[in-house]
C-alpha cells in the first residue's frame, strides 16, 4: 500500500469526512495514474487524516463520468449540470482532455457497510419464506407513511403488490446495511407497463448514492433504464438528480385528485390512464 498527499479544499474536505462525498475527481496527471485501489490518500493543512482508495475509474470527459457516477458522491447538493459546469471552472478542457479519474475513498478510521440488495423473489425461489415474510413486514414498515399521499398504498401493497411476488408482476428489492433496511422499491413488469410504483430511502441514508445502486437493481428486474415514475410536484426536487442522470423524460402532469387533493403527479416515461 502507497500512501499519496493531496490538496483539497476545506469544503470537499469536510464532506469526504462526514460520507456525504464519497467520489474524488481529478484529471490525469502522472502522479494520479500511480494510484492503486488499496492505497492511503492523506490531504494537507488538516490535520492527521486518511483515506482508504476502495475504487478507480477513468473516463473520457466530464460529462460522460457525472452520466456513470452518483452525482451527489461527487459534489453533494448540486444538478448533473451544477456539478458539470464547476468541474470546468476547476479544470479547464486542456486539463480535462487528459482523462477525468475517479477516487472512491473511505476514511480510515470508519467502517464501511456495504449495501445489499435482495429481491423478494430471491428469497420466495430460496424456500427463505421467514426472510420473505420480514421482508415484506419491513417495506411496508418503511413505506406505509407514504398514505398521507397515496391513501390506497396499504390496499394495493397487501391486495396488489405481494401477491404479484408470486405471479412474478411484481417485485420488491430493497437495501439493507449491517442488516437494517434502510431503502425499497417496489416494482411493476406485466404486459402493458414498467414501472416503479415506490422508491424510498430513509433520510439519515440519503446523499450517500443509494438510490443510484438501488435503481441499477430495479433496472435490471425491469429490463429498462426508463420504467414509469410518477413523482408529487413538491417532490420533484428531491428526485432532480436521479431525473437528469437517467435521463428521464415528463410525459404528462396529472392534476390534483388524482392520487390525493394536495398535489399534483408528474409522470416520467410514459402515460397513466385516468
Amino acid at each position: 500500500m502507497m500512501k499519496h498527499i493531496w490538496r483539497i479544499k476545506k469544503e470537499y474536505f469536510r464532506q469526504l469526512k462526514t460520507g456525504a462525498k464519497t467520489l474524488e475527481i481529478r484529471v490525469g496527471y502522472a502522479q494520479m495514474k500511480k494510484v492503486q485501489p488499496g492505497d492511503c490518500i492523506s490531504f494537507e493543512n488538516y490535520g492527521p487524516n486518511e483515506f482508504l482508495v476502495k475504487r478507480i475509474a477513468v473516463y473520457p470527459n466530464f460529462e460522460q463520468m457525472l452520466l456513470m457516477e452518483d452525482v451527489e458522491a461527487v459534489l453533494p447538493g448540486m444538478t448533473f449540470h451544477g456539478a458539470l459546469d464547476t468541474l470546468r471552472e476547476i479544470y479547464p478542457e486542456a486539463k480535462e482532455a487528459m482523462g477525468v479519474y475517479v477516487f472512491e475513498l473511505m476514511p480510515r478510521e470508519q467502517t464501511s457497510p456495504q449495501l445489499e440488495l435482495v429481491r423478494a423473489s430471491d428469497l420466495l425461489r430460496e424456500g427463505n419464506t421467514q426472510q420473505f415474510s420480514r421482508l415484506v413486514y419491513d417495506s411496508y414498515r418503511l413505506t406505509g407513511w407514504i398514505t398521507r399521499d397515496y391513501p390506497d398504498h396499504c390496499d394495493h401493497f397487501y391486495s396488489k403488490y405481494v401477491p404479484g411476488i408470486f405471479t412474478g408482476e411484481r417485485e420488491i428489492v430493497a437495501g439493507f446495511l449491517d442488516g437494517e433496511m434502510v431503502a425499497v422499491a417496489i416494482l411493476k413488469k406485466d404486459a402493458e407497463e414498467r414501472k416503479i410504483s415506490t422508491l424510498y430511502v430513509s433520510p439519515q441514508y440519503q446523499r450517500r448514492g443509494i438510490a443510484s445502486k438501488l435503481l441499477r437493481h430495479c433496472f435490471e428486474w425491469l429490463g429498462t433504464t426508463r420504467p414509469l415514475v410518477t413523482i408529487a410536484d413538491y417532490k420533484l426536487p428531491q428526485f432532480a438528480g436521479l431525473i437528469q442522470k437517467f435521463g428521464w423524460q415528463e410525459t404528462k402532469v396529472l392534476e390534483a385528485g388524482y392520487y390525493n387533493d394536495r398535489s399534483r403527479e408528474h409522470v416520467f416515461n410514459g402515460q397513466v390512464e385516468e
